[in-house]
C-alpha cells in the first residue's frame, strides 16, 4: 500500500469549500490586528503616504499571488509552495523550498501571532507588560491555536467565519466615522509621496510590512487544497476573493487612520500605544470596547489560520521524508482528521522561539524583528516558485505567456527590489539591521542543508514523494 493510501496518514477529502477557505485566510490576513500592529510597522516608513504603501501593496501582491493562483490550477496537496517546487524544479529545489518554508513559517507565526497579541495588550494596559504577563498571553494563544487545529478544520472555520465578519464590520464602521469626521483634512495626497522625505527608497522599506501583510493569504488557502471540494476551482476563487476584501479594508482602514492622525503626524503614529485605538475611542466609546475586542480576537484567528497550514505543511514535510522529521508527524487524527502530531510539533517550537525573541529584544521589538527577518524567506519561497512556473506550465501544454511568465517576472522583480532597498543605501538600525542579516543568511543556510539532506537520505526523500505523488493531481 503507498502511504498517500493509507487512511492513518491521509488528510480527509471535499471536507471545506470555497466560502470556508476564504474566512481561513481572512484569518491569516487578520485586518484588525494587522490595523494594530503591523500598520505601525508600515507607517514607521511610510509615514503619511502610508494608504499609499497599502495600494502598492496589493497590486504587488497581486503579481506574487498569481504563482500560486496558476499552479492550484493543475496542483491540489497540502505542501502548497513545497509541491509547486519540487514538481516544477525537481527534488532539490523541493527541498530548498522545504528548508526555506521552516523559517518563514515558523518566524512568522511566532511573531505576529503570539508577541503580536501579547504587546497589543501590553499596550493598551502598561500594567500587563511584564515578562510573566506576555509570556502567559503567548502560552495561552498558541494553546487555544493548537486545540482549533487539533479538533478539525471544520471547526476552526466556523470560529474563523463568525470573527471574521463581526471584525470587518466594527473596522468599516468606524473608519467610516473617522472619515467622515476630519471632514476637509480629507486628501488624496496620501496615495502620493507628498508627506514621504525619504522618497523611494523609504517607501521600499515600508514594504517589508505593507507586502507581508498579504502573505500568507496564499500558503493558508493552497495547503487546504487536499480537503477542498473541487479544490482546483475553489481555490483560486477563494484567493481572487479574499485579496479583494481584504484590500478593500485595508485601505479603508489605513486612509482612516493617517487623515484621523493626521498626514504630517504619522511618525507619532508608529510610536504611539495603539493609535488606532485611540482614534476609535475618539468617535465613540462603543467603537473603542468593539474594536479592542474584535482586535484581540483578529489575532486569535490568525493564530488558527496559521496553525492550520503550518501544521498542513510539516505533515507534507514528515510524509514527504524532509527535515529529518520523524514519520509520526505524518498521522492524521482518526476522529478529527486533523494532522494532530504535525499540530504538537507546531505548537511547541513556534511557542519556543516567541519566548526567546521576546526575552531578549521585549515583546514588541521582538515580534516587529521577526516578521523582518522572515519577510526575506518569505519572498525566496515565492521568487523559487515564480521560477518554477513557466516551466510547469509548459509541462502541462497549458503555457500563456502574461499568467506563465510575465507576471511571474514582475513578481521576482518587486521581491528583489524589495529586498535591495531595504539594504541599500544603508542597512536598517539596530535592532532591524540583525534581522535582515539573519533573514538573508537564511538563504545560503537553506542551501546548505539542502546539500546535507540530499547526501545523507536522498533515496527516502525520492520514496516518499513517488508515494506522495497523487496528491498533487493533476488536471
Amino acid at each position: 500500500m503507498q502511504i498517500s493510501d493509507n487512511p492513518k496518514t491521509t488528510l480527509k477529502k471535499n471536507v471545506i469549500g470555497e466560502f470556508r477557505l476564504i474566512w481561513q485566510a481572512m484569518g491569516t490576513l487578520s485586518i484588525a490586528a494587522d490595523a494594530a500592529y503591523l500598520l505601525t510597522g508600515v507607517a514607521l516608513f511610510a509615514l503619511g503616504a502610508t494608504p499609499l504603501s497599502i495600494l502598492l501593496g496589493i497590486v504587488f501582491y497581486l503579481f506574487i499571488m498569481n504563482t500560486g493562483y496558476q499552479f492550484s490550477k493543475y496542483i491540489s496537496s497540502a505542501g502548497s509552495y513545497f509541491t509547486f517546487t519540487y514538481k516544477s524544479l525537481g527534488k532539490t529545489a523541493g527541498v530548498f523550498q522545504a528548508w526555506n518554508m521552516f523559517f518563514y513559517s515558523i518566524l512568522g507565526y511566532a511573531s505576529f501571532g503570539f508577541l503580536g497579541l501579547a504587546s497589543f495588550i501590553s499596550l493598551i494596559n502598561p500594567s500587563l507588560s511584564g515578562a510573566w504577563v506576555w509570556i502567559s498571553i503567548s502560552i495561552v494563544a498558541a494553546l487555544i491555536a493548537f486545540l482549533f487545529t487539533y479538533f478539525g478544520i471544520k471547526v476552526a472555520t466556523d470560529y474563523q467565519i463568525l470573527g471574521g465578519l463581526i471584525e470587518i464590520s466594527v473596522l468599516i464602521a468606524g473608519s467610516i466615522a473617522i472619515i467622515i469626521s476630519a471632514g476637509h483634512a480629507n486628501t488624496l495626497a496620501v496615495f502620493t509621496t507628498k508627506y514621504l522625505p525619504g522618497g523611494l527608497s523609504q517607501l521600499f522599506y515600508s514594504m517589508i510590512y505593507s507586502v507581508v501583510l498579504f502573505f500568507g493569504t496564499t500558503l493558508s488557502i493552497t495547503s487546504l487544497a487536499e480537503e477542498t471540494k473541487n479544490s482546483h476551482v475553489a481555490v483560486r476563487k477563494a484567493l481572487i476573493s479574499t485579496v479583494i476584501v481584504a484590500g478593500i479594508t485595508l485601505i479603508l482602514v489605513s486612509y482612516a487612520f493617517t487623515i484621523g492622525y493626521g498626514p504630517a503626524n504619522m511618525a507619532k503614529f508608529a510610536s504611539a500605544p495603539d493609535p488606532g485605538i485611540m482614534l476609535f475611542k475618539k468617535e465613540s466609546y462603543i467603537l473603542y470596547i468593539l474594536l479592542i475586542v474584535v482586535t484581540i480576537n483578529s489575532f486569535m484567528g490568525y493564530n488558527v489560520s496559521v496553525s492550520n497550514a503550518n501544521s498542513r505543511i510539516y505533515y507534507s514535510f514528515a510524509k514527504s521524508g524532509l527535515l529529518f522529521l520523524p514519520k509520526s508527524m505524518s498521522r492524521i487524527h482518526s476522529k478529527y482528521g486533523s494532522p494532530s502530531v504535525s499540530a504538537m510539533f507546531v505548537f511547541g517550537l513556534s511557542l519556543l522561539l516567541a519566548i526567546i525573541f521576546g526575552a531578549l529584544f521585549g515583546p514588541v521589538t521582538g515580534g516587529l524583528v521577526m516578521l523582518f527577518a522572515n519577510g526575506y524567506s518569505a519572498y525566496t519561497e515565492h521568487i523559487v516558485a515564480s521560477i518554477g512556473l513557466p516551466f510547469y506550465a509548459k509541462k502541462m501544454n497549458d503555457f500563456h505567456l502574461f499568467q506563465h511568465l510575465i507576471f511571474p517576472a514582475i513578481a521576482i522583480g518587486v521581491l528583489i527590489a524589495v529586498m535591495f532597498f531595504t539594504m541599500y543605501p544603508a542597512p536598517p538600525s539596530y535592532p532591524f539591521n540583525i534581522a535582515a542579516y539573519v533573514g538573508i543568511a537564511w538563504i545560503p543556510i537553506s542551501a546548505v542543508m539542502t546539500f546535507v539532506e540530499m547526501k545523507i537520505h536522498p533515496d527516502k526523500i525520492a520514496m516518499y514523494m513517488q508515494d506522495a505523488s497523487p496528491y498533487a493531481s493533476e488536471a
